[in-house]
């Protein structure tokens, strides 16, 4: 497998090392940690409508997920990948009954496979890729029922996609570093599959400064609305003319809601699903 410059870090033993901290964590504290994010929220409260059983992670690392899905949604059926050898051999080691695999950075094997899950799961890959829009839209025509991602994105101000300008001092190296423009990101999204809903969670923060992050200046300014973002896709098989898209805040223990459908705009809170 050829690796590139900006992928360089992930094969960094110490890599693998980083996640061995949720290996030593109990179940109890797994399932807390994991559903602290959103992207695994919206999976939870989205799982009653997903048929299907096969679950696909890109960017497994060395298996936490796996873990957490085994012990408390073992009904799924989890196909890890992963650019990194050291990642993957040590999810080996831990969990051999598991099913981990190395792929290439393009995801031109697992396409090849034509697996076709019910569920694909990302979690900051999209984000360290040089080209985030093309392997975004990658992604998201994996699945048939559901993409599940966790992005870095801004509310204001054009995507940089300058891996110079937008990078993240990771292992000793540079790696890209791509806070992509939600709208942006939702267009995307339109014209590369066809969706019934689009759920998106804002976890609004400052990017720029922190954790060995170089990022455009605009990234340090609050106004141009920096977050951590998760999003679900539920995906259908035909067009649907008017998608449904949800976008929430996070805050505190309530979720804002705005309902974009239609050119109508309706926002109201309410307490996130148990």
């Amino acid at each position: 497998m050829k690796i590139s410059k900006t992928h360089e870090a992930w094969q960094e033993d110490v890599h693998a090392e980083f996640f061995d901290a949720w290996y030593k964590m109990s179940l109890r504290e797994l399932k807390k940690r994991c559903e602290s994010f959103n992207e695994v929220r919206l999976f939870v409260e989205n799982k009653p409508f997903i048929k299907g059983k096969e679950f696909v992670e890109i960017g497994c690392a060395t298996g936490e997920l796996y873990r957490y899905l085994r012990a408390f949604h073992p009904e799924f059926q989890y196909s890890g990948f992963d650019v990194s050898e050291p990642a993957i051999r040590r999810a080996g080691e831990k969990y051999p009954q598991g099913n981990f695999s190395l792929c290439e950075e393009d995801l031109s094997d697992v396409i090849r496979q034509n697996l076709s899950p019910s569920v694909v799961f990302e979690r900051n890959v999209v984000v360290h890729q040089p080209n985030p829009f093309d392997f975004l839209s990658k992604i998201i025509t994996l699945p048939s029922e559901a993409a599940i991602l966790r992005l870095r994105t801004r509310d204001k101000g054009e995507t940089v996609l300058d891996p110079a300008l937008s990078c993240q001092w990771h292992y000793s190296k540079w790696v890209p570093y791509m806070v992509l423009n939600v709208d942006e990101c939702i267009e995307k999204i339109r014209q590369t599959v066809n969706f019934e809903a689009l759920y998106i969670v804002k976890n609004y923060m400052q990017l720029g400064g922190h954790n060995n992050r170089f990022l455009p200046k605009e990234c340090y300014y609050p106004e141009t609305g920096t977050a951590e973002t998760a999003m679900y896709i539920q995906l259908a098989k035909n067009n649907v003319s008017s998608p449904q898209i949800v976008i929430s805040q996070r805050i505190d223990s309530k979720m804002h809601y705005t309902l974009l459908d239609r050119g109508f705009h309706i926002i109201w809170n309410r307490m996130p699903k148990k």
